[in-house]
């Protein structure tokens, strides 16, 4: 079956036939709408497809990030790669000896 977002395939369908629905999403570029109940649940792309889906990473938008996941803590000038570092070696020394 075909819709307007490209073709739809049943859920068992695409699970019965993974690796032949994978190859025609690599061969067409998708996308394939994967339906349950024939409600549509979710979409396979080409990974090309996917990318160009994507935003753009950029610096703003890793600080804005940063900051959303991690508060305060992100604008801290000392916290570096290095400190990092020895937090994970400190923390992996904590773990191997119990």
């Amino acid at each position: 079956m075909t819709t307007k977002n490209g073709r739809a395939l049943a859920a068992t369908e695409v699970k019965n036939r993974f690796g032949q629905v994978l190859s025609e999403v690599r061969r067409t570029g998708g996308p394939i709408v994967v339906q349950r109940g024939g409600k549509p649940v979710a979409v396979i792309l080409s990974i090309e497809s996917y990318e160009r889906l994507r935003p753009k990473r950029t610096q703003a938008n890793r600080r804005d990030a940063a900051l959303a996941a991690f508060g305060m803590w992100a604008e801290r000038a000392d916290i570096d790669d290095e400190w990092l570092a020895r937090g994970r070696a400190r923390w992996r020394s904590e773990w191997q000896n119990e």
